[in-house]
């Protein structure tokens, strides 16, 4: 590996850790509240938020072949710390507002862009360890500010809010030190380069892209297993252990512990030497159906806390291994447009699915545990179909 390649891996790794730092997290919906936003005015914007990243995702993929992917970093970097800034002062919705139009416009230049960085920055065969590392790297670093806030921080809001900033800058400082990719067009000698994406390869991109059933069957099965993750360890968790009768201490505890279960995408790679990609894609999508089944019937804490664990650890390890998938079905040299592609399709399934579930859990959380299980179940036929054309290579 050249040492501008390895340079730019533990720098990835820097970035991802100390973006991962967002010493506010445990209280996200308190801090805004305690600034005068209600709910609605939370939820509004977070769904502003989410269209504007599926607006923007794919016009900054066509960006970012076009001048690069180190600038493209280093821009989105500065927007990212810029947000945070934006975030700490503010004080009502408008405020808010404009921190999550800033951080949408960081978060979909970033999509596809890091992890093509990533993906340039190591030799082959390599992409999976690195993958499972740098996420390892951004869920470490969410476990250390958390902790912190925990232990230090409490009830101080704003102070939370002002060493978010301080570790985003960080992050932001070490994008400067990025070295060009060779793999990149824009790093290639003039006369080397590929000609700007323009409107017509945009059209021809987006026409390869829908045409590709193969890889929308992947896209489809593996939207439904993330979606699954997000509502279950993130939503519907707290909503189970209630039901169970735990405390708001020991939901704290098992939120943490869930989070380090997240670390375990370091170790999808070893994993898949061991076992295979077959075996373990399986795995993470057969666990986690049968642990929505035992949720959608069981009020015991302890088995609920082993399920949604569990649900975390399983996708977490596939993760790592998806990114593989999704790399090795790009067969063209504009690939941080083809991976924004991948991410609007991601993103659009998700937004389909979650409300599903939200409307099946008002009616009954059991019964949304069942869909989730059934979800699981057909993202699992879907890889299925893929993972046969693709090794039958059509």
């Amino acid at each position: 590996m050249e040492v501008s390649c390895r340079k730019n891996l533990f720098l990835l790794y820097g970035i991802s850790f100390f973006q991962g730092m967002v010493f506010y997290a445990p209280i996200a919906t308190l801090y805004r509240q305690n600034s005068g936003l209600d709910i609605f005015q939370i939820s509004l914007i977070e769904s502003i938020s989410l269209v504007l990243c599926v607006i923007l995702e794919f016009p900054w993929g066509v960006l970012a072949d076009r001048i690069g992917y180190r600038k493209t970093m280093i821009f989105c970097t500065a927007v990212f710390f810029l947000s945070k800034i934006i975030f700490w002062q503010a004080d009502d919705f408008t405020g808010f507002l404009v921190e999550r139009i800033f951080l949408s416009v960081a978060v979909a230049g970033l999509s596809g862009v890091d992890t093509s960085f990533l993906y340039l920055s190591v030799p082959d065969g390599q992409f999976q360890k690195a993958c499972g590392i740098y996420e390892s790297m951004g869920t470490a670093g969410l476990l250390f500010s958390s902790l912190v806030f925990t232990l230090f921080l409490k009830d101080n809001y704003r102070g939370a809010g002002f060493f978010t900033v301080l570790t985003y800058g960080a992050a932001f400082v070490l994008s400067l030190f990025l070295s060009r990719l060779p793999g990149n067009p824009s790093a290639r000698p003039e006369k080397h380069r590929n000609k700007p994406i323009c409107f017509r390869q945009s059209l021809d991109l987006l026409k390869n892209f829908f045409a590709s059933r193969r890889l929308l069957l992947f896209l489809a099965g593996t939207a439904l297993l993330l979606e699954t993750r997000q509502n279950i360890t993130v939503f519907f968790n707290q909503l189970q252990y209630i039901r169970c009768g735990l405390s708001e201490s020991a939901i704290g505890i098992l939120f943490l512990l869930t989070s380090v279960a997240g670390l375990a995408g370091a170790a999808s790679s070893a994993v898949t030497r061991k076992i295979g990609e077959f075996a373990l894609s399986s795995a993470c999508f057969l666990f986690p159906a049968f642990f929505c089944f035992l949720l959608s019937w069981t009020e015991n804490p302890f088995l609920s806390a082993v399920c949604i664990i569990g649900i975390q650890l399983a996708v977490s390890l596939f993760y790592p291994l998806q990114s593989r998938f999704q790399n090795e079905e790009i067969h063209v040299s504009n690939r941080a447009s083809a991976l924004s592609l991948q991410a609007v399709f991601l993103e659009c399934t998700g937004a389909v699915v979650s409300p599903v579930y939200g409307c099946l859990a008002d009616i009954s959380l059991p019964i949304s545990f069942l869909a989730a299980s059934a979800a699981c179940l057909a993202g699992y036929l879907l890889f299925l179909f893929w993972y046969k054309k693709r090794s039958a290579g059509s």
